[in-house]
């Protein structure tokens, strides 16, 4: 029995938020300016002021990357995808981390790791194969993403993976859990002690792939923690996420990426086509072309996010509408006013004077 969840191409993977979070802070513990890293690579992990983040918001994979590699050279920590992992619960995964937990052995929490590993990034591609005697759940992912990085950030990916794992199933099945074998891509660290105490073992260095392989006796051990009733809520969230994720085509994921592009660099004013291409590894022509297939164009996505973020910071009080001009990129306060009254017919200060009003009735209000 296998399941095995496939990336799809680079320019539309994504990672959870959380998982970037985990990096982020763990970056900051080893003194590094991550909140400069981040907006060196292009990636903003926040939200609007006033509103909770959303745990289930994705960005781009290849930015996350990015980042991650930023981190290991400015801390010049081998390891830090051990310490990620250790800084890092199973629950912070929100549903997906409840159904693991709740597993009724090791063997269904790993097949349920590979049917909802794109849920963490759909750049991860895991198989969890049964044996007679073992079974092993393998881990790779997007090739052409993960060429973009160094083997240093590579090889610290699938620390992070790998110990994330081990951990899990530690705390489930209990301290006396031990593979029959942990096999590694990366070259054995420089501090290997650090990693193989964490682990409890040796790994095999410098494999073909990334790999699990446990006792089948031990994968289907009953698990103290079982709950079919958490189980069946949880794979049901994790379904229609899923669902809603797929249901956008590949074009209209561009724009979703677009858009979340558009929203980490419009503060240091309006992105340049070209600028904004290059982030997503693609050619200007190509961008373009992708955008006009599906009839629309860069400067409608452009105005369809600032239209959007602009009515959700005019909802936060403490925001002046000049702030909120700056932060849509605007140079001037009038630019803002004239391209809102564009989008509602009435100016920010009299949409935020509405009140209660509803959208239909705020639309068709015009200046005295």
């Amino acid at each position: 029995m296998s399941s095995v969840s496939s990336p799809p191409p680079l320019s539309y993977a994504s990672a959870l938020r959380a998982w970037l979070l985990a990096a982020r802070d763990t970056a900051q513990r080893h003194g590094v300016d991550a909140d400069a890293l981040l907006k060196q690579v292009g990636l903003d992990l926040g939200h609007a002021p006033g509103q909770e983040a959303d745990p289930m918001s994705r960005h781009p994979a290849h930015l996350g990357l990015a980042f991650w590699q930023e981190a290991m050279r400015a801390s010049g920590e081998e390891l830090l995808g051990m310490d990620v992992a250790l800084n890092f619960l199973p629950l912070n995964f929100n549903a997906l981390g409840y159904a693991l937990m709740a597993s009724e052995n090791l063997g269904e929490m790993y097949l349920r790791l590979a049917r909802f590993a794109h849920i963490v990034s759909d750049a991860a591609d895991l198989r969890f194969t049964r044996g007679t005697g073992s079974s092993c759940l393998t881990l790779t992912g997007d090739s052409a993403l993960l060429s973009s990085v160094d083997d240093a950030t590579r090889w610290s990916i699938f620390d992070y993976a790998v110990l994330t794992i081990v951990r899990g199933s530690r705390m489930l099945y209990g301290r006396d859990f031990m593979p029959l074998e942990l096999r590694l891509q990366r070259r054995r660290p420089v501090e290997h002690h650090r990693l193989e105490r964490v682990l409890r073992c040796v790994p095999v260095y410098g494999c073909a792939d990334n790999a699990i392989v446990v006792d089948n006796a031990v994968l289907d051990q009953p698990l103290g923690f079982a709950n079919l009733a958490v189980v069946r809520a949880s794979e049901d969230t994790l379904e229609r996420y899923s669902a809603q994720w797929a249901s956008q085509d590949p074009s209209a994921q561009l724009q979703a990426q677009l858009a979340a592009l558009f929203k980490d660099l419009l503060p240091s004013g309006e992105p340049r086509q070209e600028d904004v291409a290059a982030r997503l590894q693609l050619s200007l022509r190509s961008l373009q072309r992708r955008l006009a297939e599906q009839g629309s164009s860069y400067r409608d996505v452009l105005n369809q996010t600032r239209h959007s973020l602009a009515l959700d910071h005019l909802a936060q009080a403490e925001l002046s509408v000049g702030e909120i001009a700056f932060l849509l990129g605007f140079s001037e306060v009038s630019a803002f006013t004239r391209a809102f009254k564009r989008w509602t017919g009435v100016s920010p200060r009299e949409w935020r004077n509405q009140g209660d009003a509803g959208p239909a009735d705020v639309a068709t209000a015009r200046e005295d």
